[in-house]
């Protein structure tokens, strides 16, 4: 095995790890009943009729495309719930049919400039701390992949 193949094999290794780390901090979340936003017209009625009724397993590359922009019109529960299906995609899918799936999580786990607004507080308050270490190993990860306009707010949100 050359340089390389090592280096995608150790690559592909720590995204297993972190999927596993975030997968079992979020495996007792349930799907959220309706509505999953918070109403936000007419944004969430392309939100609510792209996710009703599918657990974020069944959510296809097509859904995360569809919804990618949007997802911080999802109430806290139904962003914790269904962001597995971007971190997912993004950890573990050789393909980008998603369009850059984690970062559309990430944008929506960084603060604005303005500062942090009452939906932004209440989605990373319903975090567990088991839940925030995940979320934060994951931003990490992300940071070392791109680049990152907004890098020192999210950073300082997400520390490990």
């Amino acid at each position: 095995m050359n340089e390389d193949e090592l280096d995608e094999l150790s690559e592909r290794l720590l995204r297993m790890e972190i999927w596993a780390e975030i997968d079992l901090a979020f495996n007792a979340r349930i799907r959220p009943d309706a509505p999953l936003t918070f109403g936000d017209k007419p944004v969430a009625d392309d939100v609510e009729s792209t996710l009703r009724e599918k657990d974020w397993q069944e959510v296809t590359p097509s859904d995360l495309r569809r919804i990618r922009i949007d997802i911080g019109a999802l109430r806290p529960d139904a962003f914790w719930y269904y962001s597995r299906a971007f971190m997912r995609s993004a950890l573990l899918s050789d393909d980008d049919l998603s369009d850059d799936p984690g970062g559309w999580v990430v944008s929506a786990l960084t603060p604005l400039e303005a500062g942090i607004s009452d939906r932004f507080r209440r989605r990373i308050e319903d975090l567990s701390p088991v839940e925030r270490l995940a979320v934060a190993r994951f931003v990490h990860w992300y940071d070392g992949e791109t680049f990152l306009a907004a890098r020192d707010r999210l950073l300082a949100l997400w520390l490990i």
